[in-house]
């Protein structure tokens, strides 16, 4: 990965990790299936209108509608729900953590996914995936306690993670000469007909989703942490693989960074060593600090 490609993930850990504290504000008013259904929906709308601002060509195979379909289950309406239901359920630091596994199950899924998009399980990148992981657990300050914490809300996440490590190896396959836009564009659009029958049979409280505790934090959640986050999701896809999962090592730093900033948290010892951790984590996954050391020997 080139240094463009590093600032691109640590941008969409940015907007990826501020979705739990939108999730967060979002379910003290409305339920976890609606905060799902109209975050996918704005986000559809929103990049629709980016699409037809730039003129973008629309026109898919049926093997690219089949990709999509994929990506909108395995990546938008499948783990969308489970966390957003998890986190009812589990303290968020938990839910980081859990979440870190998912570059974990992407290198093992990878391992056996057909070629040629399948990708050999290195044991770099099994080592620097669990130190990451570790490094993440420190960082969150996990303690036993945390343990007690609901199973199957526990569950209900690590589930979300393997969910999101099948959505990037089908993301691998979708043709270079696709637009990020249109790419991000289709998966929202089918994810959002895919949950517009049950949001429609289920129902929703019409009254609270236009309530102003509500519309901000969805409008957040919809542009910044799901339409502009696809946006670098599908450029990174098209420029490092399945790689582009090593950004739920990068959330919780993001996470504390802006804790720091925006409500005045300090720098404590277990931030210190626990970023130490994820990045030696990711210079192994990287794998060219570790050829350079080896040809120098």
């Amino acid at each position: 990965m080139n240094l463009f490609d590093w600032i691109r993930l640590f941008v969409l850990s940015l907007l990826w990790g501020g979705s739990y504290i939108w999730i967060e504000y979002a379910l003290l008013t409305v339920s976890p299936l609606t905060i799902v259904f109209f975050r996918v929906f704005m986000a559809a709308l929103f990049l629709l209108c980016f699409c037809l601002i730039l003129k973008l060509n629309f026109k898919i195979n049926k093997r690219l509608f089949l990709i999509f379909l994929m990506m909108s289950l395995f990546n938008n309406v499948i783990p969308f729900n489970l966390i957003a239901w998890g986190q009812s359920q589990i303290t968020a630091s938990v839910s980081s953590i859990l979440n870190a596994t998912t570059p974990l199950f992407t290198v093992i899924i990878a391992n056996y996914w057909p070629k040629p998009n399948g990708e050999k399980a290195t044991l770099n990148r099994i080592i620097g995936v669990l130190i990451g992981i570790c490094g993440v657990s420190i960082l969150m300050g996990f303690s036993f306690d945390d343990i007690d914490n609901s199973i199957k809300g526990q569950i209900a996440i690590l589930l979300a993670a393997i969910s999101y490590a099948i959505s990037a190896l089908f993301g691998k396959q979708i043709s270079g000469n696709i637009h990020p836009a249109v790419s991000a564009t289709m998966m929202l659009c089918i994810s959002s007909i895919i949950l517009l029958p049950i949001i429609l049979f289920i129902g929703f409280d019409f009254k609270n989703i236009t309530k102003i505790h509500a519309i901000i934090p969805i409008l957040g959640l919809s542009i910044f942490s799901t339409a502009i986050a696809y946006l670098i999701f599908y450029k990174l896809i098209k420029t490092i693989g399945s790689n582009v999962m090593l950004v739920t090592l990068l959330m919780p730093i993001s996470a504390i960074f802006m804790s720091i900033i925006f409500l005045g948290e300090t720098i404590a010892k277990q931030h210190i060593v626990g970023l130490f951790m994820i990045l030696t984590g990711l210079v192994l996954v990287d794998g060219r600090m570790v050829i350079f050391i080896r040809s120098r020997l």
